[in-house]
């Protein structure tokens, strides 16, 4: 194993060093440039294949589309300009490099120190006259140390460092999925927010009419003040709601806007499918949705990595306890005038054994041990959240789906007994509490439609969520996101 690392260590050896000589000089003014700092130890391909849904958001500028704003657009905005996404992104590309770090523990350490002196010196001569004399001193040395082995403590580093950046990457997908839901739910939060202002505006007109209806008919002498009366708080009503529904949908769209990381002032027309007439019905079982979800949710992916990382350290806390062996060698040359020229090399195995540490191996074994129970506990925390997240989705969009069945029909049905009941007061066999009373139902059945039309579009975004598939851009569609 050791001669395999020495091999390998040959072909990497001048290569890492032109990578140290070179790191500290970008070719650009931008700091995050790293045309001189190749992925030597591939760790940045790492970061790739387990990101292989995600489009990394660096260096993307994301402009905002001419025209109307379809959902996958929006989702993909924010994929790129959501800040949450962006530090997400950064973490994982932190924890890549931090796994090159932890690797390159395996290649020898190579220095190059120099210096040159000049003294100045008075002394006697043969004559006793007092003459100054220079003297200059170069001296340059060639260092190299290299542990071979250390008992586990490189190797769990790097296990710790893979596995936290398995946890890192999951994370990432975890807060990518969760932006893609928020972006479903604030989307179609503006469609129901206008579809509520439209509704209002309707109930606005309506009551209007109303009011209109009952002064002709006073006026006529075929009707009293108090319908007048009444009809004009019902239109009161319907003004302010009206006003509510108008600031709710202008709230909506802010948060929408930034949401998709666009200040809140951003406007947007949105481009929204309608829901469609008849939806799947729900037919998994339950435990085998769990059992996907479990495979697939990347917040549960993160903390499993978490814990595995725990582990990982708690070798690498027994190690430091443990012996190590290391190759030290080094090439030294002196010049100093009026002094013969020293040059000489020196090589030398060395074995470090840790005799007493006054108990802080021990203290950090039984620390590690603890962050590895707490992660343990961690992961069947998530693990049952999983299972709850599950249930709770799955029978919130059952409710949706009945919801949306029921409500089918109920505006028509109510806007027809509104007409009925207005027709009936003009022509004098009806009450302006009857009119009110099915103009209140109208308004009524067509929140209670808007309400059921967004729960029905959250509904099944949160269950694809629960079961971690909000794997990408485009939105689900009705039989996809159904069990």
């Amino acid at each position: 194993m050791i001669l395999t690392r020495m091999r390998r260590t040959v072909a990497l050896l001048m290569t890492a060093t032109w990578v140290n000589v070179l790191a500290g000089f970008p070719a650009a003014a931008d700091s995050r440039s790293d045309t001189f700092q190749p992925d030597v130890f591939g760790t940045g391909a790492a970061l790739k294949d387990r990101t292989q849904w995600l489009a990394d958001p660096l260096g993307r500028d994301c402009p905002l589309p001419a025209g109307s704003l379809a959902l996958p657009v929006a989702i993909d905005l924010a994929l790129c300009r959501n800040p949450a996404t962006r530090s997400a992104w950064a973490a994982a590309r932190q924890q890549s490099a931090a796994l090159g770090q932890a690797e390159s523990a395996y290649l020898p350490s190579l220095g190059v120190t120099g210096s040159e002196s000049r003294y100045y010196g008075e002394h006697a001569d043969i004559t006793g006259d007092i003459v100054s004399t220079p003297q200059t001193a170069r001296d340059a040395a060639l260092t190299l140390s290299w542990t071979l082995y250390d008992f586990g403590g490189r190797g769990g580093r790097i296990k710790s460092a893979r596995r936290l950046l398995d946890a890192t990457t999951a994370t990432l997908s975890s807060v990518s999925q969760q932006t893609v839901f928020n972006v479903v739910q604030s989307f179609y939060g503006v469609v129901a927010a206008d579809a509520s202002l439209l509704a209002a505006q309707t109930t606005e007109a309506a009551g209007e009419n109303s009011l209109k209806v009952a002064r002709a008919l006073r006026e006529g002498g075929a009707g009293t003040q108090a319908d007048v009366l009444q009809a004009e708080t019902a239109f009161d009503q319907a003004v302010l709601t009206r006003v509510q529904a108008d600031a709710t949908a202008k709230s909506a769209r802010g948060t929408l806007a930034v949401l998709i990381g666009l200040r809140a002032d951003q406007p947007l027309k949105l481009e929204a499918e309608p829901v469609p007439a008849i939806v799947p019905a729900l037919t998994a079982r339950m435990a085998d949705l769990m059992a996907q979800a479990v495979r697939q949710r990347p917040d549960l992916a993160a903390a499993l990595a978490q814990r595995d990382s725990a582990e990982a350290n708690v070798t690498v806390a027994r190690a430091a306890g443990r012996p190590s062996i290391s190759i030290q060698a080094g090439h030294s040359l002196a010049d100093t005038t009026g002094v013969p020229n020293q040059n000489y090399s020196q090589v030398g195995i060395y074995v470090t054994v840790p005799i007493f540490t006054g108990f802080n191996v021990a203290y950090g074994v039984r620390q590690a041990q603890a962050v590895l129970e707490a992660s343990e506990a961690n992961a069947e925390q998530v693990r049952l959240g999983v299972s709850l997240g599950v249930w709770n989705a799955y029978y919130s969009l059952e409710s949706s789906n009945q919801q949306l069945a029921v409500t089918s029909g109920l505006i028509k049905t109510a806007e027809e007994n509104s007409q009925v009941a207005l027709g009936r007061y003009r022509a004098g066999v009806g009450t302006i509490v009857d009119v009110l009373t099915a103009q209140a139902g109208a308004a009524l059945a067509r929140q209670t439609r808007i309400s059921a039309e967004l729960g029905w579009q959250v509904a099944r975004t949160q269950l694809a969520l629960a079961l971690g598939r909000l794997s990408g851009t485009e939105p689900l569609s009705a039989e996809e996101a159904l069990p």
